[in-house]
């Protein structure tokens, strides 16, 4: 086997910047990202891939391997293993011993099974399924509780503490949302000369909308963002980042041209801050205050506690779209196969089967190694072809600096090389 040492103009390290782009559409608590079905719960992007677009029962679906802290009958059923973590019904463990030294506790069936696979009680786990987006109603509160332990009791109290006017969730993004300040005054969250709105300390109601990492990657590509908001399958209204700063601006409703929230690209969290009705008409509430459809209840339903069950949202549909950006480093080999080398194979049938096993020398026999001709597989149409040396290249091996094999790069079709042809394979792979 011919082994080269790759030079350093041979292999180049590249980064690929994708965009990948999602479309969520939400109703009555469920989401369906660009178009799947959903595998369980409210929906999402699916965790592991092996389980995508598996919608039959659980039954069907992939299981992961027991935890290494479990131990379940069937494993120390024949000999009792005492570094397996025993069951809370296993009270009687030097009897429990006994027996399976004995032979008295082993079991002959699978049973007490967890999850019928097939017909066939196994033991298994399970997969959190999927990633949901999920939406939070912040409103601002007057008080804060405060636990201390009291060392006369023996226990925790906990009392209440008048504060000032406070969103809390909005409070805690102050410090993330500085760094967006530079694209526009509307991250500044408390009041100031250039911006007299305060999301943090006056009596603002928030809705966020929280995306997983797994969906953006690194970040939301700026200016991708839209959302739409549907009655009855008719839209109502729209809102997209068309100044690519992060701010959401209402581009069809009651109030075109206004901006109703905001977009943090690396954190994957929108807040939508507008409280304006959307139309006269709007019959989306929320249960417990009935209010008309605004940008304050967009996503109702989504991961928030909010029962899909009630009348009045049956009507309500929302549209969200975005694009993440993931960054790929890619590298890319050059592999050459110069004139004069490997021409040459060990496979048995590059020479021919003729073989003189044996010579006579003087009055005895004396055995010497046969002789193999190389196949001349060079035709010709009418006259035999003269002799070329010929080899067919088939694959190309990658080695690390160990020597261990890390890829194989395989030819869709065999490629012919004789001494006087020279090639150069080029290889990429994802790092």
């Amino acid at each position: 086997m011919h082994k080269f040492k790759f030079q350093p103009d041979d292999l180049f390290i590249n980064r690929l910047k994708t965009y990948p782009e999602y479309n969520v559409f939400i109703y009555q608590g469920q989401m369906h990202v660009n178009k799947e079905s959903r595998i369980s719960g409210s929906g999402g992007i699916p965790v592991f891939d092996v389980n995508r677009n598996l919608t039959g029962s659980g039954a069907l679906r992939v299981y992961p391997f027991e935890e290494s802290g479990s131990a379940k009958p069937i494993f120390k059923s024949q000999v009792y293993q005492p570094l397996l973590k025993n069951f809370s019904s296993d009270y009687q463990f030097i009897g429990e011993y006994w027996s399976r030294i004995s032979g008295s506790g082993k079991v002959n069936s699978y049973g007490d099974g967890t999850v019928s696979i097939n017909g066939v009680s196994s033991y298994t786990s399970s997969y959190g399924f999927e990633s949901p987006i999920t939406r939070n109603f912040s409103s601002p509160t007057y008080s804060r509780n405060h636990n201390y332990f009291d060392l006369n009791t023996g226990q925790t109290v906990s009392i209440a503490i008048s504060i000032n006017q406070m969103n809390i969730t909005a409070s805690a993004l102050q410090n993330v949302a500085r760094k967006y300040t530079v694209l526009s005054d509307h991250f500044i969250f408390t009041s100031s000369s250039s911006r007299s709105r305060d999301l943090v300390y006056d009596a603002d109601e928030i809705n966020f909308v929280t995306i997983p990492s797994m969906y953006y990657g690194s970040s939301i590509k700026k200016g991708s963002v839209e959302l739409n908001y549907y009655i009855t399958g008719s839209k109502i209204a729209t809102c997209a980042d068309i100044h690519h700063n992060g701010t959401l601006v209402e581009t069809t409703g009651s109030s075109t041209g206004s901006i109703v929230g905001l977009v943090m690209y690396d954190e994957g969290i929108i807040m939508l801050t507008a409280s304006h009705t959307l139309e006269s008409n709007g019959i989306e509430y929320i249960p417990t205050t009935p209010t008309p459809g605004s940008w304050l209840f967009y996503g109702t339903t989504l991961n928030d506690g909010t029962s899909s069950a009630h009348p009045t949202l049956a009507s309500a549909s929302y549209d969200l779209n975005f694009k993440g950006t993931n960054y790929v480093n890619t590298m890319t080999m050059f592999a050459h196969a110069r004139k004069g080398h490997l021409n040459h194979s060990n496979n048995p049938t590059y020479r021919s089967s003729t073989l003189v096993g044996s010579y006579i020398t003087g009055s005895g026999k004396t055995f010497a190694e046969g002789s193999y001709e190389i196949n001349n597989i060079v035709s010709a149409s009418y006259t035999s072809a003269s002799f070329d040396k010929t080899t067919y290249i088939s694959k190309v091996h990658i080695y690390d600096e160990d020597g261990n094999l890390i890829a194989i790069t395989s030819m869709a079709k065999p490629i012919k090389k004789t001494l006087e042809d020279e090639y150069t394979f080029k290889m990429k792979i994802d790092l």
